[in-house]
């Protein structure tokens, strides 16, 4: 006897089944699916198609951010006056504008300055912080040394640059936007092999007078083929770095790089020689004059000035190598004397570490230096990664179409209310929808990313005082000074004393003359000796700070201990509850 199960057939996906007539149990004509075998060009369409729809979002907030942030420096120059200046003779020694802005703004830390010496109509531009903890940029006319006004950390530029290399993630953005390197080096691997004798395809033009579905497979197969060699420079590069970020930080793969070079600093020796009493560091422009008589083929492009008393004072630049950055090579010079008391030639590095050091020139397409041969190239730069925003977004489409077209099949014939509901159903389903579970991955990190933007501009309104635990003020020799630990500074609302864990400790200098502090320590427990009183508080004006190591096992009676060291060798000390006992210490979140 013949039911109606007895004819009915198994719906399998048009992409895993090819169709077979056959005769059924009438006699009649029955349309079926032959299921196919897993090719390497079936799997490698599978895995691009999954790459393409499931992480859309993401990635393409990544690929529009790059693409963006390509031209960041010349968004800021069309938006922002104080960016822009006119040509007046020759410009002064880098050192000289750093010493005019200093000297605009006394009582404002400065971490160094950008001295835009390959831009001839561009300021050289200082980050600053205020005594509160904030930030700010100013900016100088490199030709007269004036301050030409002050803007938001935050510009529109460095908006999309941050957002780009980090997402606004602490801790693990960078990781992420390092993964989305691997990814665009899987698409491309499995595009191309999907893709079957894809080199007959290169002038094959788009058919614009088909269907959208069909017109935009053609375009997304076009633009793929004449920009894979753009995608393999950000796959290759993204997948390098996301080889020491997370893989190598993570200890979870070997080191390849040659390790860390300590950079050269000044010796006791050296402090010893400079006397009883507080030294006088030499002027920037003493410091670049002597650089600048040492190399005259090297172009300073930036100014570190020494971050505390052991430090060198660090210029950064380049002798125009190949495929490096601009501050790839460096001299340390004694701030006192002017000694050239080391350098870093990119020239003479390692093969492998030249190799290094190119990925980021290539990544962001800011090997050209400067002039017209630099615009050229990010210009190209920038159409290959709008090509890659299109192959991303129109890749999205297309799937997401072919997806949309198959869960269609499934819903009821009559479109009523039932199927309204089916529907819907179909696409919240954690499960379901064409992005499935992947589309609460994807929003979940837009809701994150937007929290950590906001928390950025926060950040560089409000500072950093009134956050994490605070340490009241004390006076500790002719000084009066408190402390605020934060775990980082995307991350003020954290317990910032974790067992285990790093955190950072802002020093603020309330009275006394920070000049006769030769070194300033903080330990999270009594130094024994004053050979070993802890970590360095290092930086500038509201922005002094140590990175501190909080002890596996934390008592809840641990103190935190501030060691002042002058130059009259002279040790001064006071300490702290280190968890907060609303008295002394004070929980601030």
């Amino acid at each position: 006897m013949n039911t109606k199960a007895d004819s009915t057939v198994d719906f399998v996906p048009s992409t895993d089944a090819s169709n077979e007539v056959i005769l059924d149990n009438t006699g009649a004509k029955t349309r079926v699916r032959k299921k196919k075998k897993l090719t390497a060009h079936r799997a490698a369409y599978f895995v691009h198609s999954f790459i393409g729809l499931k992480l859309s979002l993401i990635f393409s907030i990544v690929l529009i951010t790059g693409t963006i942030a390509v031209f960041a420096e010349e968004i800021d120059w069309l938006i922002y006056s104080e960016v822009r200046v006119s040509p007046e003779g020759e410009k002064l020694n880098e050192g000289e504008v750093f010493d005019h802005l200093k000297a605009a703004m006394p009582g404002t830390g400065f971490v160094g300055i950008v001295t835009a010496s390959n831009r001839e109509r561009t300021a050289a531009q200082a980050v600053m912080t205020l005594p509160d903890g904030s930030f700010k940029k100013a900016w100088v006319n490199p030709y007269t040394g004036e301050v030409t006004g002050i803007t938001d950390f935050i510009t529109v530029g460095e908006f999309f640059a941050s957002l780009h290399r980090s997402l606004y993630l602490p801790v693990v953005g960078r990781a992420i936007v390092n993964a989305f390197g691997v990814i665009c080096l899987i698409g491309l691997i499995s595009g191309l092999v999907s893709y079957r004798r894809f080199w007959r395809e290169f002038f094959t033009l788009p058919r614009w007078n088909a269907k959208l579905r069909i017109l935009l497979g053609d375009l997304h197969k076009f633009i793929g083929l004449w920009s894979m060699w753009f995608v393999l420079i950000i796959g290759v590069s993204g997948s390098w770095w996301f080889y020491q970020n997370p893989l190598v930080e993570l200890d979870a793969a070997p080191q390849f790089l040659p390790d860390n070079v300590i950079d050269p600093a000044l010796t006791n020796q050296d402090l010893q020689k400079l006397g009883k009493g507080a030294p006088t560091p030499l002027s920037s422009a003493e410091i670049v004059k002597a650089v600048k008589e040492h190399d005259p083929d090297f172009h300073i492009n930036y100014l570190y000035p020494p971050q505390h008393n052991g430090m060198a004072y660090t210029v950064y630049g380049t002798k125009r190598e190949l495929l490096v950055n601009r501050y790839s090579t460096r001299y340390f010079v004694h701030p006192y004397t002017a000694e050239i008391i080391g350098h870093r030639i990119a020239g003479d590095m390692q093969p492998v570490k030249r190799v290094d050091l190119s990925m980021g020139p290539l990544h962001y397409g800011t090997w050209g230096y400067d002039g017209t041969g630099d615009f050229l190239v990010k210009l190209v730069w920038f159409v290959f990664g709008t090509a890659m925003c299109v192959l991303s977004i129109s890749g999205m489409i297309i799937f997401y179409k072919r997806t949309k077209s198959a869960t269609q099949k499934l819903l009821p014939t009559t479109p009523d209310v039932k199927q309204k509901a089916y529907k819907a159903w179909l696409f919240i389903r954690p499960w379901g929808g064409p992005m499935s579970g992947f589309k609460y991955v994807n929003w979940f990190f837009i809701i994150v990313i937007g929290y950590g933007i906001s928390t950025s501009f926060s950040l560089q309104q409000e500072g950093i005082v009134d956050s994490g635990y605070k340490y009241t003020e004390q006076q500790i020799g002719s000084w009066r000074i408190s402390l605020n630990a934060i775990l980082g500074p995307l991350e003020k609302e954290f317990n910032p004393i974790q067992p285990g864990r790093m955190t950072t400790l802002n020093a603020f200098i309330a009275e006394g003359d920070p000049q006769a502090i030769k070194f300033m320590y903080v330990k999270p427990k009594k130094p024994r000796t004053t050979r070993a009183p802890g970590s360095v508080v290092h930086g500038v004006i509201g922005n002094l700070h140590a990175h501190m190591q909080v002890p596996q096992k934390l008592k809840e009676d641990a103190e935190l201990w501030l060691t002042i060291e002058d130059w009259e060798g002279n040790f001064y000390k006071t300490s702290w509850p280190l968890l907060p006992d609303e008295n002394k210490t004070i929980d601030l979140r």
